[in-house]
């Protein structure tokens, strides 16, 4: 007899969180659904069938295939009468879940038959070994670690040839990017000027940077013009103008009003505190 499983998880990772975990042997005709998920869940049947609609088709499916429930899509899935199917399933989320899974053409139809002896099983079964151990931080990252592998077998079996071509070129344009702003943060540096210098769309640069960051790209300069800041005041006995300055700001106030919403309290002050 196998035992059902079923582990959930409250954590705040902003890129990417585990949210759930289980092994599931279904009665049968068990059904799920119709219901919208706010997650990603992935599924792998370990042996017998059913079937699987989303986006009102309909799928047969049964061992050694892989079925995934998007984030705000309508999904319905049911085990077979006669022969139920069993399955292991991981659900996640996080602001970098769905760029990292538009890498793999198993988003195309949300369905796919795995290879044998696939990476994808064994790597599932290694994050639902973590029910055993007592869940402290340190477990928490390396699970997030097991998530990071799960996805880039799922890439790897699975893979989205545009969409990696397409990543590529994110990752190219978002090294220039950076590149430019580490070297123009004591400048008053707009998104417009990054843009412009590379050659790209406002929007299209904001879009790929968000996708790939987790954060704008405003207020990633904004960042690194506050940590520079912080390291001129800890080692340099410029004064708060002269810092100000020093990171792309014309107006000292507007300076330290910046400062005081990211650090909650004001330059002055942080220095006295880091003397």
């Amino acid at each position: 007899m196998t035992l059902n499983t079923y582990n959930e998880f409250d954590n705040n990772n902003f890129d990417l969180n585990i949210d759930h975990y289980g092994f599931e042997s279904c009665p049968p005709n068990y059904a799920f659904g119709p219901s919208v998920r706010n997650n990603f869940v992935l599924h792998y049947i370990i042996e017998g069938s059913g079937q699987f609609t989303i986006y009102n088709k309909v799928t047969s499916l049964g061992a050694g295939d892989i079925f995934i429930l998007p984030k705000d899509a309508v999904t319905y899935y049911q085990a077979d009468g006669d022969q139920p199917w069993s399955y292991i399933w991981v659900g996640f989320s996080g602001s970098r879940a769905e760029s990292i899974l538009l890498q793999s053409s198993l988003m195309a139809k949300c369905f796919a038959t795995s290879q044998k002896d696939s990476k994808i099983l064994n790597q599932m079964y290694r994050l639902i070994a973590y029910a055993d151990k007592k869940f402290t931080e340190s477990n928490e990252l390396e699970i997030i670690g097991e998530l990071y592998k799960l996805l880039a077998f799922l890439i790897e079996e699975f893979p989205n040839q545009e969409a990696q071509e397409s990543h590529n070129n994110h990752k190219k344009y978002m090294k220039q990017a950076l590149k430019i702003i580490h070297s123009l943060y004591d400048t008053p540096l707009q998104v417009t000027t990054i843009a412009e210098k590379l050659n790209l769309n406002r929007s299209y640069l904001y879009k790929i940077f968000k996708e790939e960051t987790g954060q704008s790209i405003k207020d990633y300069i904004l960042m690194v013009k506050m940590k520079k800041s912080c390291d001129l005041l800890i080692n340099s006995s410029l004064t708060i103008s002269q810092i100000a300055s020093s990171v792309g700001f014309t107006d000292p106030l507007a300076f330290s009003k910046a400062f005081k919403k990211t650090y909650q309290v004001s330059p002055l002050q942080f220095r006295k505190i880091n003397e």
